[in-house]
């Protein structure tokens, strides 16, 4: 569990107004492991999750959780879905898809800042699916736009901000947010599976001597993990 501690004590290190870029590829599940890792880190330090479901990408990380034998890893955190139609977690707002794409951003905005009005700590917003929503974009200006909204995260003093991208579906975009991304984000941190573990490679991030850093997270710890996040639930 060493190694998990050592993830933990990195996040602890995040501070509110920063936005994080996690890539990865959809050819593992490391992705949906960290998510889980989030939300176990989430239960541990008390510091409240929120996930921005767009796309119906949660069902997607939950039904690969059931196939690994964990039923509902995250009934009880609030999601704001961004279009789709399945509902995972506590949803505790929808955004329509349909009309003007660079109003998704805008709305999803507006939604968080009403939610935390009254919160008196910041809380961790977890980004998934941002990599399809922009797949739906066609021109220059949307994209810029959207970027543009998305930099307005950066500086909130209620939120830190973590978006996880599937580097495999940017890449064939024919406009690539990735490199934008990682120019906005203050930190990020590459995914790669390998045989037997998850491991996470720091490549940016505001803290002397942590970058290239990696940490690699064997998979029955992963594994103990979710059994444990599953007798909590049951």
């Amino acid at each position: 569990m060493e190694s998990m501690n050592e993830l933990f004590n990195l996040l602890d290190t995040l501070n509110p107004g920063e936005l994080v870029l996690m890539k990865a590829e959809s050819s593992s599940y490391g992705p949906e492991f960290f998510a889980v890792l989030l939300e176990k880190y989430s239960e541990l330090r008390g510091r409240e999750l929120v996930i921005v479901d767009m796309l119906d990408t949660l069902h997607v990380f939950s039904e690969h959780l059931k196939i690994l034998g964990f039923q509902d890893i995250f009934q009880e955190t609030p999601v704001i879905k961004v279009g789709g139609t399945i509902n995972v977690g506590k949803v505790i707002k929808r955004i329509s898809v349909a009309g003007e794409h660079l109003l998704y951003v805008k709305r999803y905005r507006d939604v968080l800042e009403e939610y935390l009005k009254d919160k008196k700590e910041s809380v961790i917003v977890l980004v998934l699916g941002c990599e399809r929503l922009m797949a739906l974009l066609s021109r220059f200006s949307e994209f810029y736009q959207i970027i543009i909204e998305t930099q307005k995260l950066l500086g909130h003093k209620k939120i830190i901000t973590i978006y996880v991208i599937d580097t495999s579906v940017t890449k064939k975009l024919p406009l690539d947010p990735l490199p934008e991304l990682e120019r906005i984000a203050t930190t990020v941190v590459k995914a790669e599976p390998r045989e037997g573990a998850g491991v996470f490679r720091v490549e940016k991030m505001p803290i002397v001597g942590i970058i290239k850093r990696t940490i690699e997270i064997t998979t029955p710890t992963i594994m103990s993990l979710l059994f444990t996040l599953k007798q909590v639930r049951t």
